[in-house]
């Protein structure tokens, strides 16, 4: 039998994924399956007695979908939040998911003043907690738009953009926190200089305060930092597994080529 080169059919996967609009999952799932059915077709026909450049013409005539086909692939698998949601304008889309997503964000940052103020620690806040809580409440909206664009929507064309921002957001939280800690702390400082005699009364409270703080800046940007690592670890495996399956180097942007096309 003839050898068949390792990955021969991978030019093949490749013009079919930039004819697919799926989630990577599902596309990665109908690429394997299709390349499996044309090696062992392939096989066959070698085995038959044709040659290898005959028998990969061959299968590739009777396995490889049209671009009709591909569309009917696209609308078989099409995720489910766009199958309800189909009939709906772009326009009106945008325009409810935005308003959920918002009506979403100004629940956590009313809940996490809520839980604050059941511990009287809104009694005296340090000036920076409103701002940290606020960074936080557009962490969770970052973090929540992302996932539901992976994981609900099933765009998967950029799988890697906004990730950066969640990241970034969750130092920012941090280091809001550090430099509020260190301005009440210079604050403090200055009053303790003109007023000596207030320092048990005013220390206590700046404790208290700016630990507060810090405290939240700490747990919002843990869980930012936690909610990134999830993302972008489901994004680099099936990123991973896409490069293998359509025979690239680790690195190169499929929906780059897509757009070549």
């Amino acid at each position: 039998m003839s050898a068949r080169p390792r990955r021969a059919f991978a030019p093949v996967l490749q013009e079919i994924d930039r004819g697919l609009a799926l989630p990577i999952p599902e596309r990665l799932r109908i690429l394997r399956e299709l390349e499996f059915d044309l090696e062992e077709l392939w096989g066959r026909l070698v085995a038959q007695g044709l040659t290898a450049d005959e028998a990969r013409r061959q299968a590739l005539d009777a396995l490889v979908p049209d671009s009709g086909t591909l569309g009917e692939l696209d609308r078989l698998h099409t995720p489910l939040y766009k199958r309800l949601t189909r009939n709906l304008t772009p326009g009106h889309l945008r325009l409810a998911e935005r308003s959920a997503l918002a009506l979403a964000t100004a629940t956590v940052l009313f809940a996490q003043g809520l839980a604050l103020l059941r511990v009287n620690l809104l009694w005296d806040p340090s000036p920076f907690l409103w701002p940290v809580l606020g960074a936080g409440a557009l962490l969770f909206a970052a973090a929540v738009a992302k996932a539901f664009q992976l994981w609900i929507k099933g765009d998967h064309g950029r799988p890697e953009r906004g990730l950066q921002v969640i990241l970034t957001g969750s130092g920012l939280i941090l280091a809001l926190g550090i430099v509020g800690v260190i301005f009440d702390l210079y604050r403090l400082s200055a009053i303790l200089e003109r007023s000596p005699e207030l320092v048990g009364e005013l220390a206590a409270a700046w404790l208290v305060r700016d630990s507060a703080l810090l405290s939240v800046a700490i747990i919002l940007s843990l869980a930012g930092g936690l909610f990134w690592f999830v993302l972008s670890q489901w994004v680099v495996r099936v990123s991973g597994a896409r490069w293998e399956v359509l025979g690239l180097h680790p690195g190169v942007d499929p929906q780059e080529e897509r757009t070549d096309v």
